[in-house]
């Protein structure tokens, strides 16, 4: 098993490796824009761990939700890579990667990322994993006074955020139990920006 997975949905990028090795990440924090460090990136990640595109089982990315940009470069370069290899592709939300670390403990985990404006993106997880409430666009405060007593939060849209960002690395984990598809499709939950303008 080697599962490549890219996280381009926000402003800090990551890719990772997940092998019989364990898993290595790399964190993407430059001025350049995700469509020119992504690909080099995994090309470094892989030199690292000795290995080629030919040893890869299957590429894993966050289709969002997030930035309508970033989702759209990790979506498109994995869908690439893997038709050009001919592997699987592993869709997994950036939702569930935020909850990911704080599955298996008790009660149920909010992740909700801020889309500006007291919008964002809500969903709630059981301690399994399970969705109780799946992905969707939200008006932050009302989601979070819905949800259930002792609900741990994480991400970024909610006061006293802990910033927590939706990492490769757990992208890669939830994708080694789940099956691939075809291609990836992105995730979008609500109208871009450009879209909302022409709005009447």
């Amino acid at each position: 098993m080697n599962i490549l997975a890219l996280e381009t949905t926000d402003k800090v990028a990551s890719v990772a490796l997940l092998s019989a090795d364990g898993c290595r990440e790399k964190r993407i924090e430059s001025p350049l824009r995700h469509e020119e460090t992504v690909m080099p990136t995994v090309d470094e990640l892989l030199a690292e761990a000795d290995l080629t595109p030919g040893d890869l089982t299957a590429v894993a990315v966050d289709v969002g939700p997030g930035s309508f940009t970033g989702v759209r470069i990790g979506v498109c370069h994995g869908n690439a890579m893997a038709m050009a290899l001919g592997l699987p592709v592993v869709s997994v939300n950036a939702l569930e990667a935020l909850a990911w670390p704080l599955l298996g403990g008790k009660g149920p985990v909010a992740a909700v990322i801020d889309a500006r404006n007291g919008n964002g993106y809500g969903a709630l997880y059981a301690p399994d994993g399970g969705a109780l409430i799946p992905p969707c666009a939200v008006e932050i405060e009302p989601f979070l006074q819905a949800l259930p007593e002792g609900a741990r939060l994480t991400g970024t849209g909610f006061p006293g955020a802990d910033g927590a960002l939706p990492l490769a690395q757990n992208v890669a984990r939830i994708a080694a139990n789940r099956a691939g598809e075809r291609a990836a499709s992105p995730l979008y939950l609500r109208p871009s920006q450009a879209e909302r303008k022409l709005q009447p």
